[in-house]
């Protein structure tokens, strides 16, 4: 079974971008396809252009700066640290 709901690497990133939005770890998103940095994301810092490779990593990151700390805390309550 997969969390996603496209099966090429272009709309896995696409849904991911749009779960940051939807969670409100981003502000927004536009995808324009004929761009060469096709994907728009709003930041409170202004507007990053992006292509998939950057995009890809920029969600990696963002889920990770976003949940990381509840991960961890979910893991230490685990483990009676």
């Amino acid at each position: 079974m997969s969390i996603w709901s496209r099966g090429d690497r272009t709309g896995r990133v696409e849904e991911a971008l749009l779960m940051l939005e939807g969670q409100g770890i981003i502000d927004g998103l536009d995808i324009l396809l004929a761009e060469d940095k096709p994907y728009r994301v709003r930041v409170p810092a202004g507007i990053v252009h992006m292509d998939e490779d950057e995009a890809s990593m920029f969600a990696l990151g963002a889920v990770v700066g976003a949940f990381g700390g509840v991960a961890r805390a979910g893991t230490s309550a685990r483990s009676g640290d």
